[in-house]
């Protein structure tokens, strides 16, 4: 954003697929964002693990997305959360091979 722009308000009325806002100037400087109808998301930490707390007992998909991969490669499960217990739940991203030339 230029520097007389010190902030810019967005809404959106429905959900949207992730999408990235970047910088022109510095294509390093990107931001992903995902727009859903729940509040119910995390971003893993250093080492891959996240944390969803507060979700109400039932079963669930969960998505789990990673940049790189775009959401043709996101990897869905269906999930059952139950009264006050803990659930986990693991992902594992697989590195897609290169095309043979």
């Amino acid at each position: 954003m230029p520097k007389v722009v010190k902030e810019k308000k967005t809404s959106f009325s429905s959900t949207e697929e992730p999408f990235n806002i970047k910088c022109d100037v510095h294509p390093w400087m990107k931001s992903w964002v995902l727009v859903q109808n729940h509040p119910y998301f995390a971003v893993t930490d250093d080492k891959g693990n996240f944390i969803i707390e507060n979700i109400p007992s039932g079963t669930y998909e969960v998505v789990a997305w990673q940049e790189k991969f775009k959401m043709k490669r996101s990897i869905t499960k269906s999930i059952e959360i139950k009264d006050s217990s803990e659930t986990t739940q693991d992902f594992v991203f697989i590195k897609p091979e290169a095309p043979k030339k």
